[in-house]
């Protein structure tokens, strides 16, 4: 095993420093199945990231809290959004997998993340730039030397989120977060697939003219391609669908019934709720 140079800045300056020719060491989760490719750690423990607060309207989650902070964090967190950080990973990784940790190394079938870019999560680096978490997860791999030093959302948040996986406590084969919050339009995030959950800008706009026929013709439409050994495109697309016609009739029109252009009448939630297929569902 090759030998393994273990640091620990004591500041965000000798952090960049030595991030320039080490990896990042928050929780551990993420770099033990790469040990063997590793020459250098940076531990950055002692940096201070682990605070978890409320600011100006904003939740500001240090880069190093860990999932099971976001989960014990009663009134701080929004229920639906800690229940991801429960999807995410069993109680004994959560206690050591960090938020930032966990963003920076998601695939599309994470299910934080896909909350996080719901509710318009952004990240902040090192130095102060922030950046929308969509834009983050693009420029992944990061360039060497950066370091993200927190996340941030509004704290008056609505969510929903929804997936269908093989058990209950298995990752998404399909997933949907629809979120919004003050002054902003509805996000739409799939998760499931590939390398990270994403938006589908074409079932926000339809949201916001409270098509939802629309919406969820453009959520399947998203994955009509998104076929690997979990599921077929087929089946990923028909239900993407489903599941955000549902959640969409739930977030913006409550209780009343479902309404589109194309539509000669409307469809309740609980009609589109029966065409889901079997493997098990869970919802937030």
């Amino acid at each position: 095993m090759t030998p393994l140079k273990y640091v620990r800045p004591e500041s965000i300056e000798q952090a960049l420093e030595q991030l320039a020719s080490g990896s990042a060491l928050g929780g551990g989760t993420t770099l033990v199945p790469r040990r063997n490719s590793l020459e250098t750690v940076v531990d950055l423990q002692g940096l201070g990231l682990a605070d978890l607060e409320v600011s100006a309207g904003k939740v500001v989650a240090g880069a190093g809290c860990t999932l099971q902070q976001m989960i014990e964090a009663e009134g701080m967190i929004i229920e639906e959004l800690a229940e991801t950080c429960r999807r995410e990973a069993s109680w004994n990784l959560r206690n050591m997998a960090t938020l930032a940790g966990a963003v920076l190394a998601c695939d599309g079938r994470s299910p934080l993340v896909a909350a996080l870019l719901a509710v318009g999560g952004k990240a902040v680096l090192a130095g102060g730039e922030t950046l929308d978490l969509d834009e983050l997860l693009d420029r992944r791999p990061l360039p060497t030397g950066t370091l993200v030093t927190a996340l941030q959302w509004k704290a008056k948040a609505s969510l929903r989120y929804e997936q269908v996986a093989r058990t209950p406590a298995d990752r998404p084969i399909v997933a949907v977060a629809i979120g919004h919050t003050d002054g902003s339009a509805h996000r739409v995030v799939l998760g499931g697939f590939g390398a990270r959950p994403v938006r589908v800008p074409r079932a926000e706009k339809a949201l916001a003219a409270e098509d939802l026929r629309s919406a969820s013709e453009a959520a399947a439409e998203a994955y009509a391609q998104a076929g690997d050994v979990w599921a077929s495109a087929e089946y990923r697309a028909h239900v993407a669908g489903v599941l955000v016609r549902r959640l969409a009739a739930e977030l913006v029109t409550g209780a009343g019934k479902v309404r589109g252009p194309s539509e000669g009448k409307g469809r309740t939630p609980g009609e589109a709720r029966d065409n889901v297929p079997s493997e098990t569902k869970g919802k937030v």
